[in-house]
């Protein structure tokens, strides 16, 4: 598991009660760390008269699920050369996220023209970064 070869897949524990399955697997999902996703599950909804067995162990494995997303940011320093914002007209132009425009901005290394949507456009305006 820890090095990633089962990736995709769970393990089912089955046995008589009072066996140690559940010490196991905690045991098992403890020493690999909190990113490893453990659930319980109950032999009383896998047997349930309100769903098939399929179903309820699928359930629980998408209780199981996480999801990691790693996000990257760039840092940018430099004079702001020019800004040009497009509103468009009507009424529901900027309402709906409409507005569009370009950001200059020269460093010591290279003057470069950004695109601006709506969300930038707005924290550019509130800040009041002008050129």
């Amino acid at each position: 598991i820890q090095k990633g070869n089962m990736s995709g897949r769970a393990v089912l524990l089955a046995g008589p009660p009072g066996t140690g399955k559940t010490a196991i697997a905690m045991g098992i999902a403890q020493a690999l760390g909190e990113d490893t996703p453990f659930t319980t599950i109950a032999a009383s909804e896998i047997f349930s008269l309100e769903m098939s067995k399929t179903e309820a162990l699928t359930q629980a494995f998408r209780r199981s699920i996480g999801i990691r997303i790693m996000e990257e940011t760039e840092i940018i320093e430099g004079e702001v050369v020019e800004i040009e914002i497009d509103r468009p007209a009507g009424a529901g132009g900027a309402a709906a996220g409409g507005k569009t425009g370009k950001l200059t901005l020269k460093s010591t290394e290279m003057e470069t023209v950004y695109d601006l949507g709506a969300k930038m456009i707005e924290g550019l305006t509130k800040e009041k970064v002008t050129a």
